[in-house]
């Protein structure tokens, strides 16, 4: 088994196939499992960077999708891509939440954005799970119905209580951890498909 500080398998093939991460592979497992994202979609990945899920996803989209890419820190992956907007903010603030409103209404909502992690479970399970709260909020305001959504949350009691949220919003709501996710990460996925509002 690799070291994190090891590239494993995942990491050597982003590299070769030119993806800014290894994370790509999850969304790319969803996405064969799920189809959440289709051609001509216009999609919004919040907490973007490095920019693996966003480049997948152009790829998906094609010509004639959008893609509106949001993190705190910017985007050097995603310049010159066509029809990407990318958008340097936290979204907790109301201006960067009214940028995003503004370009929307989208088809699906993806997220694999962490907290900055402490070292504390407790502290950084709670911090994954306000973030997921606000990007379940950002579905109120720019997701359209029908819409899809995947976010990461990291586990430690506060999951099934957002997978109650996701299905009071979603048709169907799952908690799924994706084979790249490594062994000793406690992250999990929300996944949701056909938003209801």
């Amino acid at each position: 088994m690799a070291r994190r500080d090891q590239p494993d398998r995942y990491a050597k093939q982003a590299r070769r196939e030119g993806y800014a991460a290894r994370s790509v592979y999850k969304l790319e497992e969803l996405q064969h499992r799920f189809t959440l994202i289709r051609p001509g979609m216009r999609v919004l990945d919040v907490g973007a960077a490095p920019g693996s899920w966003s480049q997948l996803t152009t790829k998906i989209v094609g010509n004639r999708g959008r893609l509106v890419a949001v993190d705190l820190a910017d985007l050097p992956e995603l310049d010159g891509v066509p029809n990407v907007e990318t958008i340097c903010g936290d979204i907790s603030d109301s201006g960067v939440v009214e940028r995003i409103v503004g370009l929307g209404p989208y088809d699906a909502v993806i997220s694999d954005a962490a907290p900055r992690t402490s070292g504390n479970r407790g502290l950084d399970t709670a911090r994954s799970a306000a973030i997921v709260e606000q990007v379940l909020w950002l579905c109120e305001q720019a997701l359209a119905r029908r819409g899809n959504l995947v976010a990461k949350l990291f586990q430690g009691g506060e999951e099934q209580r957002l997978l109650q949220e996701v299905r009071r919003r979603f048709s169907v709501g799952r908690l799924i951890k994706p084979k790249a996710s490594r062994d000793e990460s406690f992250e999990v996925f929300l996944v949701a498909t056909d938003y209801e509002g």
